[in-house]
């Protein structure tokens, strides 16, 4: 193997190799999300490696209600916000066993707002703040 060709391998590596490696780094799933319980949501932005945040839930310590957390691995705290959440319709807190989050096809559905971020369950259920939830 001639020098042409090992600066073309690290260039390539350079391009494509660091990015891929600190995406994968950025973008970590924290020890203390479950995997079956939490979903990568990627920033709605154009360009950027690891951008995004972690989406989990899991049920409260009360018991009465499901607990979710949005965690940002860049910015200090990491964790941008967590509440107590309950379903639209059906039983809460959703058992751990049907709390599979769905991963959002436009990241916009997911930004935050003052009271939390709605979560889409896959089979289709909503979860809300539990701040924002109405009696009907």
């Amino acid at each position: 193997m001639n020098t042409s060709h090992l600066l073309a391998g690290a260039a390539i590596f350079a391009l494509v190799g660091i990015p891929s490696w600190v995406n994968a780094y950025r973008t970590r799933r924290p020890a203390d999300m479950r995997a079956e319980n939490a979903v990568w949501v990627k920033a709605p932005v154009i360009f950027g490696f690891g951008q995004g945040w972690w989406l989990g839930c899991w049920i409260d310590p009360d018991q009465q209600s499901n607990r979710c957390r949005v965690y940002d691995p860049i910015v200090h705290p990491s964790i941008v916000y967590e509440g107590r959440y309950l379903a639209c319709e059906g039983e809460s807190p959703v058992p751990l066993g049907q709390l599979k989050i769905k991963s959002p096809h436009d990241p916009r559905d997911t930004l935050l707002q003052p009271a939390g971020v709605a979560v889409i369950l896959q089979d289709g259920r909503l979860l809300v703040p539990a701040e924002s939830h109405t009696v009907r």
